[in-house]
């Protein structure tokens, strides 16, 4: 499972990006020892388009 993990600075610059589980943990320690505040949410992907096979249409659009 993959998680997103948002650093929330004081001035704003709030930097995203995913990680596995053990990433999650070393940051949560990194996080607490140093005062730093994170968010931490489950990590769902962008679906694909599906293909309507009889026509040769993708979902939301054409191809």
């Amino acid at each position: 499972m993959r998680f997103e993990i948002t650093y929330l600075d004081a001035d704003d610059d709030h930097v995203t990006h995913t990680a596995d589980a053990a990433e999650v943990d070393a940051l949560l320690a990194w996080a607490g020892r140093h005062g730093g505040k994170v968010r931490v949410r489950p990590h769902q992907p962008a679906a694909e388009p599906q293909e309507d096979a009889e026509n040769g249409h993708t979902a939301g659009g054409t191809s």
